[in-house]
């Protein structure tokens, strides 16, 4: 992969002398090499933002920790609040650890990771008032 990127450097490099348009090809190869060469980062500590109902829904609250389990696996942990059932806290047990930013998953629903790893957002299959957005800490 990492030869391919140098290529298409290459290569606008090349159409820079003969084409005149230096700015324009250099800006696009370079951005293509930072964008490909980005990993999701969702190992960490994540701390909850108030976005879920809790008069409706069960909700993640305060830290919601994603723990690294051997090299392609983690889990996901935290604390719950609302609707709950008296159930007090959630551990989902080790799950593959996704290459993309998004994966689902049964009980939380679509979990979303931002490009800069910053973000979870979760998209419940409840609807949008049990959405959940947590920040890394």
């Amino acid at each position: 992969m990492f030869y391919s990127l140098v290529c298409l450097i290459i290569l606008g490099v090349a159409m820079d002398l003969s084409y005149g348009k230096s700015m324009s090809i250099r800006s696009v190869s370079l951005f293509s090499l930072s964008v490909l060469g980005a990993k999701p980062n969702w190992i960490g500590t994540f701390h909850v933002t108030p976005l879920c109902d809790q008069q409706v829904c069960c909700c993640f609250t305060g830290p919601v920790k994603v723990t690294a389990v051997a090299h392609l696996f983690m889990t996901i942990s935290g604390k719950l609040t609302g609707k709950c059932f008296g159930l007090p806290a959630l551990f989902i047990p080790p799950i593959l650890k996704p290459t993309t930013y998004s994966t689902t998953l049964l009980i939380v629903g679509e979990l979303n990771l931002s490009e800069d790893s910053s973000t979870l957002t979760a998209k419940s299959p409840l609807g949008p008032q049990c959405n959940g957005r947590a920040v890394r800490q």
